[in-house]
């Protein structure tokens, strides 16, 4: 039944309202819904589901459903209709004007009469809906620089209707670079209209050069957010409800996040838990915020004082361990991020996560659904359907992979925590959880989160997918299939994974009973035959790796005298245990090469096995199995984050056995 209110309750409030106000559905490109709906919201559902039990909760849930329905069925859609005009053919199957991330305007039209609907001021390129500068021209080659900004010219057109309740002052704040002109209700070019109370029909078509680029619509020198506008002509009811209808949705949003924040907080009942995850996250979001981002990362890496808090008996678990490591480091990834909503970027041609944007854009605005951009994958394929669907819920910017790459450390970061306190208890299992976020923030692996790429993805897939194989040891069938699901997916983002999605069930294997762990078993191999099914369709060839990297990548290449293949063996594995591409020593990577030294003496000496956990030491060796092989390049300290939560883990374990050892008192005489 949580589950079915979960769902619920995503739907209510990710659904497009046609009233535009604070918290109006996708696309959440406002700092106040993206952060509340995109970042708070997973929480809450993860932390506190319980509430979604309550009758406030389903009375809120089900209003705003209803009110979302009724705004579909009875306004029309406020804002501005937006269309683009590139000088150029932008993509391969052009059909007509190009789509922006805004599932409003037609998205799924093949010549869309609206690329976005504009219901606020754009003040930069930035804020413009054309993510489209990012796609390549039908010859599949790379965006020269007549192709987008500066050198790009695009046309542009607006259209909808405006209605003022009073007679008003209309102007358009514009820059040299936009030669703009613009119309009231059909007639000649203005700078600046004096409005009658009433219904106007607004035209204007633009010119765009350069970089330099703005347009702010001013009604009586207010921005449009808080006008009444419309695509259509608004009926008498759309009149009578525009000005008051928009604070239903945000009245019911906040009042739902409100309620749901305090019984969290409740259910804790540990006062120093709760002080802690205020104050440390206010500390680590204040300095991202105050430009000390240097001063934040080391303050993630100082999370590891909470292994000294005197923490309740019943916050020692993982929901403990999520206040004490999630929150602090939710603060850090949300004000690094808050700069980005609303902002796409234009990504530099050539580079994987420029690949990775353009394969999502084929995958949802044209359709290819199944194919996933490409007949086979030189580039890892799931990767592209994450991308596509994040920037359907949060518009033309990355922000939504900024909170994505976020969760997915997070959960690595869960996953060490769990394989250490099993082991050594809880405070231990806190300082496992937070190694590998301060190995990734303060290390080299820092520039990777939110860049687009797949590998943290993955990493975090492999790490949920752990925890619920763990849960699954009690004859949990459910929580198998799930473990077994995210293997599958993990592998599927980066296929390199595959003997890590594979070594979950190691996880899952207890003494009492075999059948999660052949759970696990089966539904990776159920996945793979899938995948395998699906290449066949599309290259006629029924395989894994068919059309990818593998024979580029591979470490022994014929021909290659034996001398040659172990240096690069050796060069490929060392990259991944030093987090360094060229491999060398790293303070920061310390965490990893010792979890490593762990799984490796935890084969040969029972001694070690002891204090190390054998499922963790299968993971890691499937882990670096794939080093062997194929030496990756690009991209440094990208190649370690699959192992990097159970190596910290290990060390963690290795650390915690010898503060025992050492810290034990002499037998009394």
């Amino acid at each position: 039944m949580t589950a079915i209110w979960g769902s619920l309750a995503a739907v209510a409030l990710l659904w497009p309202d046609r009233i535009a106000g604070p918290f109006d559905g996708v696309p959440l490109d406002r700092p106040a819904e993206a952060i509340l709906i995109g970042a708070l919201f997973p929480v809450l559902l993860w932390y506190g589901p319980r509430f979604l039990r309550t009758r406030f909760a389903q009375l809120c849930i089900v209003l705003l459903l209803a009110w979302k329905l009724s705004s579909t069925l009875l306004f029309a859609q406020q804002g501005w209709c937006v269309r683009f005009e590139p000088g150029r053919p932008y993509v391969n199957e052009q059909t007509g004007a190009p789509h922006a991330w805004d599932i409003r305007a037609d998205w799924r039209a093949p010549n869309p009469e609206c690329s976005a609907i504009m219901t606020r001021p754009y003040r930069s390129l930035q804020e413009f809906p054309a993510w489209f500068f990012n796609l390549p021209p039908p010859d599949d080659g790379w965006p020269g620089p007549l192709d987008r900004p500066p050198g790009a010219t695009t046309s542009l057109t607006l259209r909808g209707f405006l209605n003022v309740l009073k007679p008003s002052t209309l102007r358009f704040d514009t820059t040299p670079e936009m030669a703009v002109r613009w119309s009231v209700d059909g007639g000649g070019r203005v700078e600046t209209a004096s409005l009658d109370a009433g219904v106007h029909l607004i035209a204007l078509d633009a010119a765009l050069t350069g970089e330099n680029w703005r347009l702010r619509p001013l009604v009586d020198d207010r921005e449009i957010s808080w006008a009444q506008t419309s695509l259509v002509r608004p009926s008498l009811l759309d009149r009578m409800v525009s000005a008051w209808a928009r604070w239903i949705p945000t009245l019911l949003v906040v009042g739902l996040g409100a309620c749901w924040l305090f019984s969290a907080a409740r259910d804790s009942e540990d006062t120093a838990l709760l002080v802690w995850t205020a104050v440390s996250a206010a500390t680590i979001g204040t300095l991202v915020l105050s430009d000390h981002v240097a001063w934040a990362r080391i303050g993630v890496a100082a999370l590891t004082a909470a292994a000294a808090m005197p923490f309740r008996a019943r916050s020692r678990n993982l929901r403990g361990a999520f206040l004490a490591i999630g929150i602090p480091w939710g603060a850090f990834v949300v004000s690094s991020a808050a700069g980005a909503i609303g902002r796409f970027v234009i990504y530099e041609s050539g580079h994987d996560y420029w690949m990775y944007q353009r394969f999502a854009y084929r995958i949802v605005m044209q359709g290819h659904w199944l194919e996933g951009g490409s007949a086979t994958f030189w580039f890892q394929p799931f990767y592209r359907w994450i991308v596509g669907a994040l920037h359907l819920v949060f518009g033309d910017s990355s922000i939504g992979e900024w909170f994505w790459d976020g969760a997915c450390l997070l959960a690595i970061a869960l996953m060490a925590f769990t394989v250490a306190r099993r082991r050594h208890g809880f405070r231990w299992g806190l300082v496992a959880g937070i190694l590998p976020l301060a190995v990734f923030v303060i290390g080299t692996p820092q520039y990777l989160i939110g860049r687009g790429l797949g590998e943290i993805s993955s990493a975090g897939l492999l790490s949920a997918a752990a925890i619920l194989a763990m849960r699954s040891r009690h004859g949990q069938t459910r929580s198998a299939v799930a473990a077994g699901v995210l293997a599958t997916l993990a592998f599927f983002t980066r296929l390199n994974n595959l003997p890590m999605a594979a070594a979950v069930s190691a996880f899952a294997f207890s003494r009492r009973t075999w059948k999660p762990a052949a759970t696990v078993v089966a539904t990776v191999s159920v996945g793979g035959l899938l995948f395998a099914g699906r290449n066949w369709y599309f290259t006629g060839a029924f395989g894994l790796f068919e059309g990818t990297q593998r024979n580029l990548l591979a470490i022994w290449q014929p021909g290659m005298s034996i001398r040659t293949g172990l240096e690069r063996t050796l060069d490929s594995v060392l990259m991944v245990l030093t987090v360094n591409d060229p491999p060398r020593f790293d303070p920061f990577a310390v965490p990893v090469m010792v979890g490593a030294l762990v799984a490796a003496l935890a084969i040969v000496s029972p001694a070690v096995r002891r204090i190390a956990p054998l499922p963790a030491v299968w993971f890691f060796l499937a882990g670096i199995a794939a080093a062997f092989v194929a030496r990756g390049s690009a991209y440094p300290g990208r190649f370690s984050l699959h192992i990097l939560g159970v190596t910290c883990a290990l060390s963690t374990c290795a650390v915690s056995a010898f503060v025992a050892r050492a810290t034990r008192r002499p037998p009394s005489s």
